[in-house]
Formats: C-alpha cells, structure tokens, sequence
C-alpha cells in the first residue's frame, strides 16, 4: 500500500497524502481519507492502483508524486504531474485551475513551492528542461499570473514567508550561477548571495536571529549547514558588491532538502532532513548520487549557536530490485517535516527500509537524548 506522505499544517490540523487519495492525520485516528486528486498523470495513477501500485514499489520505490497544502479558510492547493488543484471544502472534491511546464516531475513541484504571504498565495513552478523559472501568485488559489520571471536559473526550489521580518525568500538552482537565496523586492528576485553550492538550498528555517539552511548537492566535497546572521543580510533595497559569508556551522553526508524551526526546551531548534538520491546530478559532475547514505534528521538548538547536532531519526532508502540492478532506475527516500502549533515536529520517512509512511512525533524536550556521531561537534554524517 502507498505510504502516507505529510503535508501541510494548518490551525493544527495536519494535512496529508496517501497515494491519489487526501485526507488529514491525527496521533489519535492515524490518516481519514476526505478525497481523491482526478489527476492524469500516468505515473501518479499506475502508482495508485491497487494492481500495480505495490509491484512498482518492490521494483523502484513509492514514488512521490502528489504535494497538498492548506491555503486558508476550508482551501487546500495540491499539485500532481503538471496539474494543480484546488479545493473549497477541505479536500471533498477537486478542480483543476492550472497546469504547470510539460517537464516538471511526478509530483509538479517541490513540496516547498508554496506560501502564503500578505494574504496572497505564492506557487514557484520546477520546470526540468528548457522553461523559464516562475513563480505564480493568485489571491485564492484559483487564478493565478506571473509573480516573477527568469531566463536565468534552471527553478525555484521554493518559496518562503519570514515570520520575523515579514519579507518573501526564495531559492534557486542548480548549477553555482544559478544557485541562489533570496527576497522578492518590488515584484523582482533580488539575490542575498549566489555563484556557488553553498548557496544551492531547497528550504529555509528562519530563526529570531539569523537564517539557516543546508547544501542541496549531492557532489560537493563537503556538504554544508550554513547560519547567515540577520545583522550581515544586507537591506532589501541594496545591491552589495560582495555577498555576505555565511558560517559553517555543520556538515552532513547527503543533500538537504527540508528545515523547519521549532520552539520548545525554553530555545529555538532548527531540523534538518537529508535525502537520499539517485543516479547522477545532471547539472554537476559525473558523479553518482548518495543511494548509500541514510535518510538523516537531525537538529541543533540556540543554545549551542546550532552547531551542536543530535540525529533524530536515520533510515535507509527501501530495498527494491534497482538498488541491485543498475539498468532500473530507483525513487529517492526522504524525511517530510512538519510543526505543529503546540511545538511537536512531524517527521514523515518515505521511500525508506524502515518507518515508510509513518509520521512520527518528536517533543524538543526529547532532541538531546537522541544519539549524537562520534565524529566530533558540528559533524553530523
């Protein structure tokens, strides 16, 4: 059966994912099925039937496929293939109200590609071949226009509000000029810092005092967790001749994918999952991706100027036969993350040997009782 896959989280209610079918998670009553996306992607209905489904899993791995996200009031967004969603009643029936580029993935974007800001609703597309880079804009999720465009990177990975300055980030990659952090200024992507990997994320973890992210990239020599204090951001409406250094403040073995922040143990946390990938990056060197790597999270407090690093959780990618014959390709395993409003961080495994499908509930309190690596302070592969 399709594991369940987390979503997002709203006045405390946890949306999810469970193949084509969308519903809500609780601790009490597990995952409750409220609908069903009509998508026509192939991938994303083979993968869905009973019949077919379960062979593909043993064969490549649960393929992610489906993204869902409130967006206020009984509104959810959910993408799928190249067509988005919308719902007005809490995910009972669907309509299509927007298709994104031919060559976006199974699941259309990035779970990260979408935000509410200002009350309006932010969608940063992820093309894979050719298209320009977009991020869309609509004020309830029906009608959407272009935000922002550019000829210039490959996409957006995502799209983010900063709680504590109220201003919109982003980020960009994938090759080190297109590689970018950033905010949106006056309808324009204006880059914080940009030309190499260390500025090549997915998703932010903003912190009262500095922001925080890890190294989207599978063939660097050191993948990095990097701090970018709030006080060396330049002003929103300077263009600086150098970009500001972020530190080091960590490294980890696989590309990161997600961060949250969390507010628990009296300090704030910053969580970060890895990913395990496949296959080459194609906008890198021949390299091989990190298939052998453990899905990893893993979380550093305030207190340590988050360069102390306990691991969470650490599970292998799921045995399938393309892990043993190289001519099938294999799904990538990953950590979904989520927050609740009481400070409970959600950890949702995918694609993995162990927990997949699961969503597991984490206090802060707990954080510093988890394993830390031997490896020394601030390394956490």
């Amino acid at each position: 059966m399709t594991g369940l896959k987390l979503g997002g989280v709203a006045d405390g209610i946890v949306h999810a994912t469970r193949g084509l079918s969308t519903g809500t998670w609780s601790r009490a009553r597990g995952f409750e099925r409220h609908g069903s996306l009509p998508a026509s992607d192939v991938v994303a209905r083979l993968s869905d039937a009973p019949a077919v489904g379960p062979v593909l899993d043993r064969v490549i791995g649960s393929i992610t496929t489906t993204n869902l996200w409130p967006i206020g009031d009984d509104r959810l967004l959910a993408t799928v293939g190249n067509e988005v969603f919308r719902s007005t009643d809490r995910g009972r029936s669907w309509r299509l109200v927007h298709r994104l580029p031919e060559s976006s993935g199974p699941m259309g974007v990035l779970p990260t590609a979408v935000c509410r800001h200002d009350g309006r609703v932010y969608l940063a597309e992820y093309p894979l071949d050719g298209e320009a880079a977009k991020v869309l804009v609509s004020e309830d999720g029906r009608r959407w226009s272009t935000f922002v465009r550019r000829s210039d990177v490959r996409h957006f990975h995502g799209v983010f509000h900063d709680p504590y300055s109220d201003s919109l980030w982003g980020t960009t990659g994938d090759t080190d000029d297109e590689s970018a952090i950033g905010r949106f200024v006056d309808g324009e992507f204006r880059a914080v810092g940009t030309g190499s990997q260390t500025w090549r994320a997915v998703e932010l973890a903003f912190t009262p005092d500095s922001i925080l992210w890890g190294m989207d990239c599978a063939y660097a020599p050191r993948i990095e967790v990097l701090r970018l204090p709030r006080d060396e951001i330049p002003p929103a409406d300077e263009t600086p001749a150098n970009p500001p250094v972020p530190e080091v403040v960590g490294t980890v073995d696989a590309p990161v994918f997600y961060a949250k922040t969390v507010r628990g143990d009296g300090t704030t946390w910053v969580v970060i999952s890895t990913a395990s990938t496949t296959g080459p990056d194609s906008t890198g060197p021949e390299t091989a991706g990190t298939g052998g790597q453990p899905v990893r999270v893993v979380a550093a407090s305030r207190r340590s100027g988050y360069e102390r690093w306990y691991q969470l959780v650490a599970v292998d990618r799921a045995v399938t036969l393309g892990r043993v014959t190289p001519r099938i390709p294999t799904a990538n395993a990953y950590a979904f993350l989520g927050t609740t409003p009481d400070g409970t961080l959600l950890i949702n495994p995918y694609n993995t040997r162990r927990n997949d499908g699961d969503v597991l509930a984490r206090r802060p309190e707990s954080f510093t009782e988890a394993p830390r690596s031997s490896t020394g302070a601030g390394d956490v592969a």
